[in-house]
């Protein structure tokens, strides 16, 4: 007898748990008339982004709100007003999405958006927890997650990157890039012309088509650059190998240093300076700028 109803006790605990957990969700649609070029700033607390080039002199934006969590109390009234009356502001070329008073966010409010903008549109988005995604547009794009993975693709101007937590996969940029993650891999691949800099406190970092100067940091993961060094190279990982293809017409300059590991290369180096285990140090048709590479455990290799 004690033990069925200490069985019942936990089954209700576990039923009222649930429904104190429970979600209320709700969409809205919206499209508005916009100029051009567009500046577009978006914001959420919680939730995921994703941006993609559109028609010219339109906006449409669909959002997905979730209210949830321990006693979250008129969640229904939450979501029917954020409903009647999302947060978007527009004040001439510029469009504001996601600004909401503190008090939603208290309310534990999630809202992700789905946006499709001008393909002439620069872009500021910012999540404390969720994914972003932006592609086709011309940018300059900057993206910003507290924790969640970062996609861009086909990016027609510069770009930068910032996530506490997540992958970042880049590809199509045609311009400058900056992207730094505090845990996870990193991918870019450049169309354009510009520098690109990249930095990771665990994980792998692989750039791919690179036409000006180069700057890499991982704590710990293996590093991977391709494509013409038309100005300085730094590439440093606490542990984990360096591989590095240049161009077949590229003059550079090699400073690479390797703690534990040998450096090889397949270019003709006219060395400067002694030949010393673990590093090499000389000119590649005549010099040009610097490719410094750096590894504290792990093999170095230059094609």
């Amino acid at each position: 007898m004690i033990r069925s109803l200490r069985l019942l006790a936990f089954s209700l605990l576990f039923v009222v748990g649930a429904c104190a957990r429970a979600q209320v969700a709700g969409t809205f649609d919206r499209t508005l008339n916009v100029g051009e070029p567009l500046e577009l700033d978006v914001q959420t607390g919680s939730g995921s982004v994703e941006i993609r080039a559109g028609a010219a002199g339109k906006v449409e934006v669909h959002g997905e709100i979730r209210v949830g969590g321990w006693k979250v109390s008129g969640a229904d009234e939450i979501v029917d007003k954020i409903k009647a009356s999302p947060p978007i502001e527009l004040d001439g070329k510029r469009l504001q999405i996601g600004r909401l008073d503190e008090a939603f966010w208290r309310n534990n409010v999630s809202i992700s958006y789905t946006i499709v903008a001008p393909a002439a549109t620069q872009v500021r988005s910012r999540t404390g927890s969720g994914t972003q995604t932006a592609s086709g547009l011309a940018g300059p794009v900057v993206l910003e997650s507290g924790s969640g993975s970062v996609t861009l693709t086909d990016i027609g101007g510069a770009a930068e990157v910032r996530t506490g937590s997540g992958s970042i996969n880049a590809h199509g940029i045609g311009g400058a890039f900056t992207g730094s993650a505090g845990s996870g891999h990193i991918e870019v691949v450049q169309t354009g012309h510009g520098d690109v800099a990249a930095s990771t406190g665990s994980g792998s970092v692989e750039l791919k088509g690179v036409d000006g100067g180069a700057r890499v940091r991982t704590g710990s993961g293996s590093v991977t650059a391709d494509g013409k060094p038309t100005g300085p190279w730094e590439l440093d990982t606490g542990s984990g190998s360096v591989h590095v293809r240049v161009a077949a017409d590229a003059a550079f300059t090699i400073d690479a240093k390797a703690g534990s590991g040998g450096v090889r290369t397949s270019q003709a180096v006219t060395v400067v300076g002694d030949l010393e285990r673990g590093q090499l140090q000389g000119q590649v048709r005549g010099g040009g700028p610097t490719v410094r590479i750096r590894t504290g455990s792990g093999g170095i290799n230059i094609d």
